[in-house]
């Protein structure tokens, strides 16, 4: 059994101690992240204002699901995890509306909650707000984990962060109880376990037989159509999109999430059209969307009765297919799937017959 006198050795042997609270601002910090979305409550009110002090922004608000809204846009517009902060329980409940909601839609974030001590939780003896937090949100989010070690936090975190970022973007749940937020380790030894992520959502190179098989069925066209999705701005590659469409002289049409990547007055803008060029296209290009409801699964009476071909570009390999056959499948970030058709393209590319 350890006395008092053996604790103070160890601190004493140990040097300067840093604590769970300081270990997550620091991780955070690291990886750019710098303002948080919340609502104050206990576990996690003195996270709050320990983050403050050391010149985090926390913006607070009355409703979690408002917070996490605002985290998962934060994702969107930055392409760095928007982090929503709440309280156990009913403040987790709160927020998970948020996080199904930025998984759904590709957003990337972290909601990050307290919670009950495990050793209760899992006899189910009545911990304050007790639940099984992580179980929960395992089934609407692209990834759930729990933090119990404070050795833990970096890894912890930098797992979360890339997640959140990696191949299609989505929503990741981070459970950290109570105590683990006083617990202690050296401050050396605390800033060695931080982790900071290197190209947390690295480049995805299409084949160069998927660029080909694309560019054929492109020139095959009489009547071609670009469709610019969600993921198309959140590439954030407006020049090289901008530049293969002109290149192309091909028509497009912006989903409601890519208005602004070209004008609405471009003269290859279809969107006054839209239910005639959806009806008489015959080979359509999907730069980052789905073939959802918004474009009624790709089937039905406003896609017009003429057989089509489609060439999807998606970092998911599983959205392929996902509501009709897909004749082009380009696997990889959009970025670098765009760059590679207009290398492939060459400079004779011939126009449209349409």
């Amino acid at each position: 059994m350890k006395t008092a006198v053996d604790t103070q050795e160890n601190e004493e042997e140990m040097g300067e101690l840093t604590d769970g609270f300081h270990l997550i601002i620091d991780a955070l910090k690291l990886n750019g992240i710098k303002t948080i979305y919340n609502v104050p409550g206990i576990p996690i009110t003195d996270l709050g204002r320990h983050m403050q002090a050391n010149g985090m922004r926390v913006l607070s608000f009355r409703h979690e699901q408002a917070a996490g809204y605002a985290a998962a846009i934060a994702g969107f517009l930055t392409k760095k995890p928007g982090v929503c902060m709440t309280v156990s329980a009913p403040g987790f409940l709160n927020g998970l509306t948020a996080l199904a909601h930025a998984t759904t839609n590709c957003f990337p974030m972290i909601l990050i909650s307290g919670s009950s001590e495990r050793e209760i939780v899992d006899l189910m003896q009545g911990d304050y707000e007790e639940m099984d937090q992580l179980a929960v949100a395992k089934t609407l989010c692209k990834a759930a984990y729990r933090i119990l070690h404070v050795e833990d936090i970096g890894i912890g975190i930098a797992r979360a962060y890339r997640a959140a970022v990696s191949g299609r973007p989505g929503g990741v749940y981070l459970d950290l109880p109570a105590s683990l937020l006083g617990q202690t380790m050296g401050t050396d030894e605390g800033a060695n376990s931080l982790v900071k992520v290197v190209d947390g959502a690295p480049a995805q190179i299409p084949a160069s037989e998927a660029i080909e098989r694309a560019l054929n069925v492109l020139k095959s066209a009489e009547r071609p159509l670009i469709i610019l999705g969600k993921g198309a701005a959140y590439a954030q590659a407006d020049i090289e999109i901008r530049a293969f469409i002109e290149k192309s002289g091909v028509p497009y049409l912006p989903m409601s999430m890519a208005k602004g990547l070209l004008p609405d007055t471009h003269p290859q803008s279809a969107g006054p059209a839209r239910s005639l060029v959806l009806k008489e296209s015959d080979v359509v290009m999907l730069i980052g969307a789905r073939l959802n409801w918004l474009l009624s699964h790709g089937k039905g009476k406003g896609w017009g009765k003429l057989p089509k071909k489609f060439i999807q570009i998606d970092i998911e390999p599983r959205e392929m297919d996902s509501n009709v056959e897909i004749a082009a499948p380009l696997v990889g970030d959009i970025d670098s799937c765009v760059k590679a058709l207009l290398e492939g393209m060459g400079e004779a590319w011939p126009p449209p017959a349409c």
